[in-house]
């Protein structure tokens, strides 16, 4: 559990669960898995406890606040939107919060996604630059600084805040998961491996590593091996929803026309996704119709 205490006339109870540490196998010993490594060694760390003050807490990488207060009441109706996927209003809602409370947290850490969503990055950086400064702590504001950078075509940086946000709760597992993307966009497909079964030797059943490995197979054209893979992931377990963009596209590829169009679908229910930031609805929109026709015939 963590402490913020944003303004002093208002307490925010923070509930951050920390469940107990895997060991790491350390199965890397050259140079070029140094940081692997590390990471492995910063998820076996156990962070430290602080008495808590008052709670919020993070749903689909948005913070919510208990109790009634006018703030935490302004900060719920805002990530509603968020969650509507208006980060517009939401946006316009935050901004007058940080007129009353420029150090309170959540109202910073919720305004940086907001501009993350709306692609004004600039600003995103601003917001949860500040939002760190009020609460170092917290390792998600490292996770979503992270991206910003890997959007950026920033790696390097990127990966920097990916291992501080691991070095801040050693449960951020999907760190292992997003450094590996960062390796697989690169098409280094065996450095992308690594991190993803780091991410499995932690969490066997981890959904976002399972998912890396069935990319890999997608990568590769082992389109049946992919399948296979997505399948094994836990119904509920944590995973990106790029799970149904590649099952589509593997179905796809296999001309089962009837699996791919169910599966981009069920993608384009989560819009609001930041998988959209990086493809087009149109394009998936496309493909579902392509899978309609094939269908018909």
């Amino acid at each position: 559990m963590f402490i913020i205490k944003p303004n002093p006339f208002l307490f925010i109870y923070i509930t951050i669960t920390l469940l107990s540490a895997y060991s790491p196998t350390e199965v890397f010993a050259n140079e070029e898995d140094e940081g692997l490594l590390l990471l492995l060694r910063l998820a076996n760390r156990t962070p430290p406890q602080i008495e808590p003050k008052e709670r919020m807490y993070s749903k689909n990488d948005v913070i919510y606040c208990t109790g009634g207060s006018r703030a935490a009441t302004l900060n719920n109706r805002a990530a509603k939107l968020m969650g509507e996927g208006n980060y517009q209003s939401a946006a316009k809602e935050l901004s007058e919060g940080l007129t009353h409370a420029p150090l309170f947290y959540p109202y910073r850490y919720n305004i940086g996604i907001c501009h993350i969503h709306l692609t004004d990055y600039k600003m995103a950086l601003l917001n949860l630059r500040k939002a760190m400064e009020i609460f170092p702590e917290y390792s998600k504001t490292y996770i979503q600084i992270g991206y910003i950078y890997q959007r950026s075509n920033k790696d390097d940086i990127a990966i920097e805040y990916y291992r501080k946000a691991l070095a801040r709760n050693n449960k951020e597992l999907r760190v292992f998961s997003l450094i590996g993307d960062i390796y697989f966009d690169r098409n280094q497909l065996e450095m992308a491996k690594k991190y993803y079964e780091a991410s499995l030797n932690l969490k066997p059943r981890n959904g976002r590593g399972l998912l890396g490995m069935a990319k890999l197979h997608y990568k590769r054209k082992e389109y049946y091996k992919s399948i296979v893979q997505i399948k094994s992931i836990a119904p509920g377990s944590e995973y990106d929803i790029s799970l149904h963009y590649y099952y589509a596209e593997c179905a796809y590829k296999l001309q089962d026309y009837q699996t791919a169009y169910d599966e981009y679908n069920i993608l384009l229910k989560y819009k609001n996704d930041k998988f959209f930031l990086t493809n087009s609805v149109g394009l998936i929109k496309h493909k579902l119709d392509l899978c309609r026709r094939f269908i018909e015939r």
